[in-house]
């Protein structure tokens, strides 16, 4: 009788045992990268630093920074799900449309009495169905990424829409306010928690199973079947952890802006990937890291923080954010390759 442990696999071509070696070398070679492009990002956040001092000094102010790191701490959540995402060569479009509703739900609960704890509970569980169905969705039916989400957002958008009859009603309870509005410092809470998740997330996939169940699945699910990792279930978590973490950059949202906008989550559904991908992150999967996609984070905001702060009209800061966002992304990822080379 042969052992299971080095029996052929399907194809003949290789074993299990022979695979699982295979996958670490494969996530060496990943981390040797993504250090040098780590290298690349600090570079040039650095040169932007100056960059900005020397043309828009406003930027430096204390009102503006508390401002930049609110932003960031919202954006910096959002872009740590979509990596996850990313990394097993998917993508979410439903993330803004979680956000929303996370801000509808706190509103309307709280809307006699005070039942935070409650409502806040419901908003995680809310993220972690929408990101189940996404990822069976994706997984099991083989939906692409982009239609299952899309398909989501429109529906999420839509039960909102009808729920509300378009006027949102309700109101953000105080006792949520501190957790963007106060902190350590000029440090709010809610930045604090960010790189607190930022933190896991980076140990995880770099030391952790999970995470090296991750790339693999990313990198050629069928050298990972091969080795034994379940990629639907794989697939699946990193959507459920995606939408948990949209819900939770909406929980921040909603402390921050103290009311409730059904759009207010709509810019962040791109400005994530985008985000993720000048971290590194490649839309093929397989590729990229927590540092990285939240340097991105940091980069992008700066440079539409730049634009927002100059006496451009509104109307033509939107065409030079996206002329900014399309050129910062492009060049990026042309540097991101040749480093790779």
């Amino acid at each position: 009788m042969e052992d299971p442990a080095v029996s052929p696999s399907i194809d003949g071509s290789a074993t299990a045992a022979e695979q699982r070696p295979a996958s670490r070398a494969l996530m060496e070679l990943v981390h040797r990268q993504g250090a040098q492009f780590y290298a690349l990002v600090i570079v040039s956040a650095i040169l932007a630093a100056v960059a900005i001092a020397i043309f828009e000094p406003a930027f430096y102010r204390s009102q503006n920074q508390h401002v930049l790191m609110q932003q960031i701490s919202v954006l910096g959540l959002v872009t740590l799900g979509q990596l996850l995402v990313l990394l097993v060569a998917g993508i979410d479009l439903s993330v803004g449309a979680v956000m929303n509703a996370t801000l509808i739900v706190i509103a309307v609960m709280n809307r006699h009495e005070d039942r935070l704890v409650l409502s806040l509970v419901v908003c995680l569980a809310l993220g972690a169905a929408v990101g189940l169905v996404n990822g069976l969705l994706v997984s099991l039916r083989d939906v692409p990424p982009f239609a299952a989400t899309l398909g989501m957002l429109a529906c999420i958008e839509g039960a909102l829409l009808v729920y509300t009859k378009g006027v949102p009603a309700g109101q953000i309870p105080s006792s949520l306010r501190p957790v963007a509005l106060s902190g350590i410092g000029i440090v709010p809470y809610s930045l604090i928690i960010c790189l607190a998740v930022a933190a896991v997330i980076a140990f995880v996939l770099r030391r952790g199973t999970y995470g090296r169940r991750i790339y693999a699945v990313g990198r050629s699910p069928d050298v990972a079947r091969r080795a034994a990792i379940s990629t639907t279930g794989t697939r699946v978590s990193a959507y459920v952890m995606c939408s948990l973490l949209a819900a939770t950059a909406g929980i921040i949202l909603s402390a921050y802006v103290g009311y409730v906008d059904p759009k207010i989550g709509g810019n962040y559904n791109l400005e994530s990937i985008a985000a993720a991908v000048l971290g590194g992150v490649a839309f093929t999967g397989g590729e990229g890291g927590a540092l990285g996609a939240l340097a991105g984070v940091v980069f992008l905001l700066a440079l539409l923080n730049v634009v927002t702060l100059s006496s451009l009209n509104p109307f033509t800061q939107l065409i030079v954010q996206g002329v900014v966002m399309l050129v910062a992304v492009s060049s990026f990822q042309l540097l991101n390759k040749r480093t790779a080379t």
